[in-house]
């Protein structure tokens, strides 16, 4: 058994004739080993996929026109008046995003007819993001509509973890592998017939994947509407699967997959057994 157990870790495991002392003030100075130690470097890796629990929305404003006054007047009350309407969803936090307004010249081409070019025409563009983030997605998606109702266009919708999950997580994830990294360790002295072992060197490394955007424009109220019963339903055994053409989620089954996301985590460690 302990020859089969040997021939495993021969991959990994290796004799080093002297390895750097990391409590010695010099860094320059080699220290040697005691006589028969084995350094042995070792690897676990957890994964869990979890489901997303904030979802967060970008609208966006746009105003053009000869005035840059007037536009800018345009957008401020445009922008009143939903976070007017935002105040009435203490569920869903709300956050102002850039704000721009620059002048471009339109026109000045050549006409194809006539060959004439006109003389340009200033002009003025301005926009304004308006932020959405909520972990009740059904509140923050009738919120959303409201504002598309206003003339705001959809800039993203998204759904990622929220600072205490991802902490929690993190945490599960690195006590699993220190764990499973301590068993590792013990099969290994076992193997290697020795007494005792200490810690050289521990990396971590950790990998947090989310699935794609659900899409970058939404302007079809109904699909909204349809979307937001999917966020409130306690299942998808009876959604309907979306349509061949359907550009947006339309189903519960659909959704689930799109707040799904995975996560990693590595952690390396290098073992001097005596």
């Amino acid at each position: 058994m302990r020859k089969l157990l040997l021939s495993a870790l021969a991959v990994t495991t290796f004799v080093l004739p002297v390895y750097a002392s990391p409590s010695l003030a010099d860094d320059n100075v080699i220290a040697l080993p005691p006589a028969g130690s084995t350094i042995v470097n070792l690897s676990v890796t957890q994964r869990t996929k979890l489901a997303q629990d904030t979802l967060t929305a970008s609208l966006r404003i746009e105003q053009e026109g000869t005035s840059a006054t007037d536009i800018q007047n345009n957008i401020n009350r445009q922008m009143s008046a939903v976070l007017a309407t935002a105040k009435g969803y203490s569920a869903v936090k709300t956050s102002t995003g850039g704000y721009y307004v620059y002048q471009y010249d339109e026109g000045g081409q050549p006409d194809p007819k006539t060959g004439i070019t006109p003389k340009p025409v200033k002009k003025w563009r301005g926009s304004q993001t308006v932020d959405l983030e909520s972990k009740d997605a059904a509140k923050l998606l009738e919120l959303a509509g409201k504002i598309q109702s206003a003339g705001f266009v959809m800039q993203g919708l998204n759904y990622t973890l929220s600072t205490e999950l991802a902490e929690s997580v993190r945490d599960d994830l690195m006590t699993k592998a220190l764990k499973g990294l301590g068993d590792k360790a013990r099969l290994a002295q076992t193997a290697l017939g020795k007494g005792n072992y200490d810690i050289l060197e521990v990396n971590v490394d950790s990998a947090y994947t989310p699935q794609p955007p659900m899409y970058k424009t939404m302007s079809m109220r109904a699909e909204m509407a349809r979307y937001r019963r999917c966020a409130r339903a306690s299942g998808a055994a009876s959604a309907r699967a979306p349509s061949r053409n359907s550009k947006y989620p339309s189903s519960c089954a659909r959704r689930t997959n799109m707040r799904s996301c995975s996560w990693r985590m590595s952690m390396f460690v290098r073992l001097v057994f005596f």
